[in-house]
């Protein structure tokens, strides 16, 4: 076991939720930090995506990973390692002057980001049992997220020149790392073998397959939704206010969701998430042109495409125990990875061949899909009726 048992849960629970935050405050100041370096730089768009592309490569092998590494080192060093890692790359970024380097660095960030990452998330289900993991989770994806969030606003306050605002971004990473330290048990490892990816894989696919929906309509909305809009007679200041409204949709009602998987179970959120990310798909190209009914939707919408990822990651801790979470956790995060590699690919190129309804159709092909994968499965769960 690599976690430490607590006589208080909460204070265990709020000490990851901190680690958590700040994973995701350093993730939100990286990218705006590096896309200006390299802008500054004369890097193309093309390049500066590649670039980004590193920090998806990062996050998979730290999927692949992460639970051979705990079962033959255990958690503490683990954390040493990777926040060692993390803030080493923040450090260097700015004091390189080579194009490859920044590469590298780029990808050393996201391991060391995503080993600590992988390790809250796994820890969190562990600490929370099937009465209030949903309310957890959506706490989880508050912290998260809202760091997230405020990595680009500490960013406008150092700016974004200079080696200061990466040093910042390294103290952040060596505090946030602290708590985990403190709760990793120290000298134990992560137990046995971990059981083969495609085991956990056949033993509950549909979570799986929620994380690769969540990982798809995230980075399609991020990446595209912008365009979308100003396709559509948006103003580029309006078009960012809507990318803010889908944030901010995904921020606020992510505890709510979890509360009513608590109280209504979670193929009733599954249900509901999957349901309202078609609704809004179906709904959005008439009220495009109305700014407010736009905003209100995007905020209900970004919402319900945030819920995947938490439907998803409650399932898991209900799914596997402990000595199998981590490593399912980590077949959770590469799925993730592999639909925000696919989705934006997809949608993009769908977009380039029917540049005015693009978008839409692809989104909407996806959600039907998904949807109707998660009716199919509510009835062949559904129990039959008594004599039938």
């Amino acid at each position: 076991m690599t976690l430490k048992i607590y006589k208080s849960e909460r204070l265990a629970i709020g000490m990851v939720l901190c680690a958590v935050g700040t994973v995701g405050t350093v993730v939100g100041m990286s990218f705006p930090l590096l896309t200006f370096l390299l802008e500054r730089e004369g890097f193309s768009a093309s390049l500066i995506g590649i670039n980004g592309a590193m920090s998806s490569l990062g996050i998979f092998v730290v999927g692949l990973y992460t639970a051979r590494i705990l079962a033959r080192h255990g958690a503490f060093l683990l954390i040493i390692a990777a926040t060692t890692i993390g803030a080493g790359s923040l450090i260097a970024l700015p004091l390189i002057d080579h194009a490859i380097g920044w590469f590298v660095l780029r990808f050393s960030l996201a391991l060391g980001m995503g080993f600590i990452w992988l390790l809250s998330e796994s820890w969190l289900n562990m600490l929370s049992s099937d009465i209030n993991r949903g309310r957890i989770i959506g706490l989880y994806a508050v912290f998260f997220s809202g760091g997230f969030a405020l990595g680009p606003l500490i960013v406008t306050l150092t700016g974004s020149q200079g080696p200061m605002p990466f040093f910042i971004a390294a103290a952040v990473t060596v505090a946030g790392s602290l708590p985990m330290l403190v709760l990793a048990n120290r000298g134990a490892t992560g137990g046995p073998k971990p059981t083969p990816k495609l085991a956990l894989l056949r033993l509950a696919p549909f979570v799986f397959l929620f994380a690769f929906a969540g990982g798809l309509f995230e980075t399609t909305a991020f990446s595209l939704l912008p365009i979308y809009t100003l396709g559509e007679g948006l103003s580029e200041a309006a078009s960012l206010y809507a990318l803010s409204a889908f944030s901010v949709g995904g921020i606020a009602l992510q505890y709510p969701l979890g509360r009513y998987a608590d109280s209504s179970g979670r193929p009733a959120l599954m249900m509901l998430s999957a349901a309202g990310v078609l609704i809004g798909i179906l709904i959005m190209p008439f009220v495009v042109d109305q700014t407010y009914v736009l905003m209100t939707l995007l905020f209900v919408w970004g919402g319900m495409v945030f819920g995947l990822y938490t439907s998803g990651l409650i399932m898991l801790g209900d799914k596997y125990g402990a000595e199998n979470l981590v490593a399912a956790n980590a077949l959770f995060i590469i799925c993730y990875v592999v639909g925000a590699m696919f989705g934006p690919a997809l949608s993009g190129g769908a977009m380039d061949m029917w540049p005015d309804h693009g978008f839409v159709s692809f989104l909407m092909v996806m959600a039907v899909l998904l949807l109707g994968a998660v009716v199919i499965r509510s009835f062949r769960r559904t129990p039959p009726a008594n004599g039938s």
